[in-house]
């Protein structure tokens, strides 16, 4: 009889990961003898794959499968076990969960689908599942997972068909994906490419272990040094940004692939696996500010951990490129360029330290050593010289036909040991297989194609350390409380708002308020002109569509026979929006409007936004996002990350903005972080000023609901 089963004495922590990725007892509940059938998989594979526990099988029909024994229920087993992998119907699914429960097996994986990827009925289905999962004490995996794979240890526990290979690659990677066939996906590619994995697991719905617990499990896993993530929406943002914090601290990076780009892959990823789905740009924030590295080719995923194991996020930006083929050389170059990233020329101390070891190169974009560089002495010349350079932060050597025809020669200078040793990515521009292997097994980073060479050069120069997002200390408590009496559910209007923007800290423009037309037409108030008027309702978000804007008002006369005119547009176009009045605000120039937005994003968190003024946002796309709070550094990268704004950083010789002030509102405005019933808000425009003379905010809209769940 197996010993206590890890399962019974606890469901949490260490137990749990023992019981999910290492069990020695299994029951394979709706196991098969079919062999046509999924069901038929997961027995097969783990007696193929030499898992050495215990493996027990429930099927209500038979006394045997593939010649072993079969029980009618869990129950009838009558020994501990430590992990159920659940293939019934959709129907039959929580009562095997009860029956996992009844036995003591606190942990459980579902292969079955028909939940909430199947639509508002599976999600009330999933719903019941999990009521009864909690009634029974059992954790789940999925459901509609594939299934895990941990390879060291022979636990085979999937009825993916890729483990029908005759045999699997041990590695250091561990893989967490919400799709189950990308699993098998790349593990047949990596293998191909003698890239191993640690552990694959499929989490399916994340119903209820997600990826940031099992992420844990892997950082805490001495046979894992990278965690691999196949990303298709984010369900829990503060769980995975947790995890990737705390597998930065223990030096083990955090990459993903990201699916969602378009809006047919998001309607896919809500049909596939149940998640309403968040915008790509939110979430792409989302990673990069949590210190996870995104990559946009499949690929990459696999090839780019050897280039940032064992190393921090990079200090500068300068790649240079050495290649014995133009041709490849320009290829990756080009790439770069469509990322953004420069290649920089070898300094003058670097090619006179090369002449005077017999090499000379050329100042030029590309270090283009021709046929001459196919010699190992110059080709590691040069990467000696490059990596004691200080112009240099990341080397890109490029190899030719050579190594295609003469590997070993080929790559023995960039596999030959330096001092201090910078990262190197290295492109072969034939199929050059036994080169590859070759710098795979010395744990060089290197790709088949430019495109994924340059994909992880970007990935890895955009890396950061994983953000502080406290929301401590942002506000003296006086502002808090002012701005927390101001918050009411629906839109504010625009007095309200501006009122909420300066507490924060965000420049606003001088208002006045006169209640009704009548009070306008015989106040003596003074007002320096030209101004605007607006109609002041919490009805209407967007004054201008409503006809209640009018701009350049140059005198008294004007201000009055303008604002009955807008009253009266105004309420025949929306009869039922309450008017709180005329809202009068000085004209405001500036060398630039910008906007800055704040939003909180389900499962995500509040995401501050930067872009041009007026409509060219949404059709430049041209904008910078990053999770709210940030710093004013922070901000300023974001001013220097939008090329619209190159109008008020000095371009051709244009008089600067104030970017510093600019900086200091975005840090500002995301300081409604702190205010969990803020939806979302925006500043449109916000003029910025000369420098040395600010910016102004001359219109605000604040959105507030109930308090989100599930944010950062």
């Amino acid at each position: 009889m197996a010993s206590l089963s890890v399962a019974q004495a606890s469901t949490t922590g260490p137990d749990l990961a023992d019981a999910l990725l290492r069990p020695r007892s299994v029951v394979l509940i709706g196991a098969s003898g079919d062999e046509t059938k999924a069901n038929s998989r997961p027995q097969r594979y783990l007696r193929q794959h030499g898992f050495d526990g215990q493996i027990h099988l429930v099927n209500r029909s038979r006394t045997s499968i593939f010649g072993e024994r079969a029980y009618p229920d869990v129950k009838s087993i009558g020994q501990p076990i430590d992990h159920a992998l659940i293939m019934v119907p959709s129907r039959d699914v929580i009562s095997a969960v009860r029956e996992c429960g009844a036995a003591g097996i606190g942990c459980v994986t579902i292969l079955s689908d028909g939940f909430a990827e199947a639509g508002e009925e599976g999600r009330l289905h999933q719903d019941e599942l999990m009521k009864a999962a909690a009634e029974s004490g059992v954790r789940i995996l999925g459901p509609n997972s594939i299934g895990l794979i941990n390879v060291h240890d022979k636990v085979a526990l999937s009825a993916n068909a890729a483990l029908s290979a005759s045999s699997l690659l041990p590695g250091r990677l561990g893989l967490i994906s919400q799709s189950g066939s990308a699993i098998g996906a790349l593990l047949s590619r990596a293998h191909a490419r003698d890239i191993g994995f640690s552990t694959l697991v499929s989490v399916g719905n994340e119903a209820d272990i997600d990826i940031g617990e099992i992420g844990r499990m892997l950082v805490d896993q001495d046979e894992t040094d990278c965690i691999l993530l196949f990303l298709e929406t984010i369900r829990d943002g503060k769980a995975l940004a947790d995890m990737a914090s705390y597998a930065f601290s223990r030096g083990k990076p955090v990459i993903a692939y990201l699916l969602g780009r378009s809006r047919i892959a998001q309607q896919i990823s809500n049909s596939h696996t149940g998640a309403l789905t968040t915008d790509f740009v939110a979430m792409e924030t989302f990673l990069r500010d949590s210190g996870i590295l995104r990559v946009d080719f499949l690929e990459t995923l696999f090839e780019l951990p050897p280039l940032v194991a064992g190393r921090k996020p990079p200090k500068g930006r300068n790649v240079t490129i050495v290649t014995t083929t133009g041709g490849g050389g320009a290829m990756v170059a080009d790439r770069l360029g469509q990322c953004g990233i420069d290649v920089v020329s070898p300094d003058a101390a670097t090619i006179d330290r090369l002449a005077a070891r017999g090499v000379n190169i050329k100042s030029g974009p590309l270090v283009d050593l021709t046929l001459a560089g196919t010699r190992p002495e110059i080709y590691g010349a040069v990467l000696d010289e490059l990596n004691a350079s200080g112009n240099c932060d990341l080397i890109i050597p490029v190899a030719g036909s050579s190594a295609q025809f003469h590997p070993e020669s080929a790559v023995a200078p960039i596999l030959s040991p330096r001092e201090n040793s910078k990262p190197m990515a290295v492109f072969l521009a034939p199929e050059a297989t036994e080169s590859l292997r070759l710098l795979t097994q010395g744990k060089v980073a290197a790709f088949r194609t430019p495109e994924a060479c340059a994909d992880a050069v970007r990935a890895y120069l955009d890396w950061r350390q994983p953000r502080d997002l406290t929301l401590t200390d942002l506000l003296d408590a006086q502002s808090r409380e002012t701005v927390s009496a101001a918050l009411r559910p629906g839109s504010l209007n625009e007095l309200n708002s501006i009122e909420v923007l300066r507490q924060v800290g965000v420049p606003t423009v001088d208002c006045h308020v006169f209640p009704t037309l009548e009070e306008l037409n015989t106040s003596r108030h003074e007002i320096r002109f030209p101004v605007v008027a607006k109609i002041l309702s919490h009805d209407i978000q967007h004054k201008t569509e409503a006809g209640g804007v009018v701009l350049g008002i140059a005198d008294m006369a004007h201000l009055r026979q303008a604002s009955a005119a807008m009253l009266e547009r105004f309420r025949a176009t929306n009869p039922d929006a309450a008017i709180e009045g005329i809202l009068v605000q000085p004209m405001v120039k500036g060398l630039a409007e910008v906007l800055i937005g704040f939003q909180r994003i389900p499962n995500i968190g509040p995401v501050v936004t930067v872009a041009a003024g007026g409509i060219m946002v949404d059709i430049h796309q041209d904008f910078a996002c990053r999770m709210a709070p940030v710093n004013e550094a922070t901000a300023m990268e974001m001013v220097d990350a939008v090329k619209s704004l190159a109008v008020i950083r000095g371009y051709r010789n244009l008089p600067l903005g104030d970017c510093k002030a600019l900086a200091q509102a975005i840090s500002a405005l995301s300081r409604l972080a702190m205010f969990p019933s803020i939806d979302s808000a925006e500043v449109n425009p916000l003029m910025v000023l000369p420098q040395g003379q600010g910016v102004v905010a001359v219109d605000g809209l604040i959105i507030v609901d109930a308090p989100q769940t599930q944010t950062n």
